[in-house]
């Protein structure tokens, strides 16, 4: 598990975007590979994890 914190996102599509663009320049996941992204909603309210998205990084395989 790698956290990584954002600044604002405004939806979950947005979140998953800006988590699978991290995951890739973090080194830990290339294009093709499944990712596990915990989030809470809403956003910005800490202790209020309560979402769990199965997500395929985009690019090129």
């Amino acid at each position: 598990m790698v956290p990584v914190p954002f600044n604002e996102v405004h939806d979950v599509g947005e979140m998953i975007t800006h988590a699978t663009a991290a995951a890739r320049q973090a080194g830990v996941a290339r294009p093709g590979d499944t990712v596990v992204v915990v989030a809470g909603l809403p956003f910005g309210q800490q202790g209020s994890t309560n979402l769990l998205h199965v997500a395929q990084v985009p690019g090129a395989l």
